[in-house]
């Protein structure tokens, strides 16, 4: 039996959660990740694909491109050849080519440092307005490039809170987890959850017996916990 699903409600049990994962893998005080381009870029490239393929797109399109300018001019079957290994690769870089061209158009500059000025809500608009800009790709660039708190929702973290029944069928993880988190947790929360999603709450095999958070949780599929 696990009590505390029973007698704690949504945000308590998130607090608790949080608590419980801090506990376990540590603090994780925010850290600037990168410019709010360079991030945006970087969080497009990791659609579809693993970290390694992620990383080895973006090394291989810094590596030949050495400019905003040169990839925003570059020949589009040429630019997908290089970034071929994140996968969806002419889809990417046509998403890539449209994106730094409106910002150099309405900024005259391949920048996104104005982002800053802007409240959270204007700057998460400013992103969604790009094709290809989800509330993901978008809450990433806001929380590790320019300290603007927006808790983004990956694989990992989806299944984890569907299973602890913080997001009901139906609803907008995003919408969700942004009512339910505070700002001052959405940083470490994010990364802390997806570590568990890849250590413990896998979608195959999770090792429930040995989950820190397996009293919070409702979820009817856990192994050796009910």
């Amino acid at each position: 039996m696990r009590p505390y699903v029973f007698i704690m409600n949504d945000q308590e049990r998130l607090l608790e959660v949080a608590r419980r994962l801090e506990a376990h893998y540590g603090p994780l005080p925010w850290r600037k990740q990168g410019e709010p381009l360079d991030i945006l870029i970087l969080t497009i490239l990791s659609q579809n694909t693993n970290d390694g393929n992620r990383d080895r797109a973006y090394g291989a399109l810094r590596r030949r491109y050495p400019s905003y300018q040169a990839i925003a001019e570059a020949d589009p079957d040429e630019l997908a050849q290089t970034i071929q290994v994140g996968g969806l690769h002419r889809q990417k870089s046509r998403r890539i080519q449209e994106i730094l061209r409106t910002i150099y158009r309405e900024q005259g500059a391949f920048d996104l440092s104005y982002l800053a000025e802007l409240s959270r809500e204007e700057a998460l608009k400013e992103l969604l307005r790009f094709k290809g800009v989800g509330k993901k790709t978008a809450g990433i660039v806001l929380t590790f490039s320019l300290n603007k708190p927006y808790f983004p929702v990956d694989t990992h973290i989806k299944r984890i809170t569907r299973r602890l029944e913080l997001v009901r069928p139906g609803e907008d993880p995003h919408e969700a987890m942004n009512r339910l988190v505070p700002d001052k947790l959405k940083y470490q929360l994010h990364l802390h959850l997806i570590r568990h999603g890849r250590d413990t709450c896998r979608a195959r095999k999770p090792a429930c017996a040995r989950c820190v958070i397996a009293q919070l949780c409702p979820w009817p599929g856990q192994a050796g916990t009910a």
